[in-house]
């Protein structure tokens, strides 16, 4: 079951409290036992909107007042329930200009976003930065897995990851059992299944891409040109998928070759 389908079936039920552990995967039990308070949503939402500036979509502050609001509705808390949890936190770093936000409740990961900073991107003259490993292709792929691994793999996703490999081995010619043959089975079963908590992810094709490639080499733009092309020319609507293959080979050209 995916986390999202868990979510949804634990708000639908207000026969107790929702608690952190009906909505969010946590490890530990103090945590999972504890009520969603609304003002518990309300740090988390002040967290997200000062970090990154709005709420996204399905975030982790939306799920927490959902919940929060339905335990209101139901009498099992009151309105005015206490002060915020003080281990709420939602906190950026950025690791080689890749930015990555991570959404913590008493310690526990409850929600990470990465994508792109060109802001934390060094551009001074290259005999001033220290040197720093290029981001390869694989690599980028890997990271797609965290920026958007619940997203179901759709058949602009598999065009987008073909690309990507094939620039990785410098073939037209793809062995069997490749990532793009696993992203396109994954796209044509998608696309038949109804059932969004069955389909197959983003995560479940590339969380382990860069062992999967025999060859790998650093993304350049003209790699990222290509796969942002594939992607969108394989789209119903000619986009892309926000935080998917094109997008993250473009940051990661970007990164390598900040000046080009």
């Amino acid at each position: 079951m995916s986390n999202e389908q868990h979510q949804r079936d634990a708000i639908a039920s207000n026969e107790e409290p929702i608690k952190y552990g009906d909505v969010f995967y946590v490890s530990g039990q103090v945590l999972a036992n504890k009520p969603i308070l609304p003002e518990d949503a309300a740090a988390m939402e002040a967290g997200e909107r000062t970090v990154m500036g709005q709420i996204p979509l399905c975030s982790p502050a939306s799920v927490m007042e959902a919940a929060a609001a339905i335990n209101v509705q139901s009498g099992s808390i009151s309105p005015n329930s206490g002060p915020a949890n003080k281990g709420i936190q939602v906190v950026e770093t950025d690791m080689n200009g890749i930015r990555i936000v991570t959404e913590t409740v008493d310690d526990e990961v409850v929600g990470q976003y990465v994508e792109p900073n060109f802001t934390g991107v060094n551009l001074t003259p290259p005999a001033q930065t220290p040197e720093r490993e290029s981001v390869t292709i694989g690599e980028a792929l890997e990271a797609v897995a965290l920026s958007a691994g619940d997203h179901a793999v759709d058949s602009a996703d598999a065009a987008a990851i073909e690309a990507a490999e094939k620039r990785a081995l410098g073939t037209d010619t793809l062995p069997h059992g490749s990532l793009a043959e696993e992203a396109h089975h994954a796209a044509a079963w998608n696309a038949q299944i109804l059932q969004c908590e069955i389909r197959t992810t983003m995560d479940d094709i590339l969380r382990d891409a860069s062992d999967k490639l025999p060859h790998d080499r650093p993304v350049t733009h003209e790699d990222a040109k290509a796969i942002l092309e594939a992607e969108a020319q394989n789209d119903p609507a000619n986009a892309i998928t926000a935080g998917g293959v094109g997008e993250m080979m473009s940051a990661a050209a970007s990164l390598n070759n900040p000046k080009s």
